[in-house]
């Protein structure tokens, strides 16, 4: 996520990764313009994680965290999808 977020920076850019190993993880990252807006990485990945089944957080710049149900990866890409719909 840190490279991509480097290659974007000065544009309005939230970054979310997913593994979908035995127990799934996700990493998200937030450009400057984007944390300006009031998107949060540590914000993206809690929401994110609890949809697979676990827990995480970190800053507005970066965030990782994990859960148990791999399965759960859709519907936790749809809850980023809900919660950045509620920005701006």
């Amino acid at each position: 996520a840190g490279a991509m977020a480097e290659r974007l920076r000065g544009e309005t850019a939230a970054i979310a990764l997913f593994s979908a190993g035995k127990k799934p993880i996700v990493v998200a990252q937030t450009t400057e313009s984007a944390r300006a807006l009031g998107v949060k990485a540590g914000e993206m990945v809690k929401r994110a994680s609890k949809a697979l089944g676990g827990g995480g957080g970190g800053k507005d710049d970066f965030a990782q965290g994990g859960g148990a149900d791999s399965a759960a990866i859709p519907v936790a890409v749809k809850e980023l999808e809900a919660y950045l719909a509620t920005i701006g």
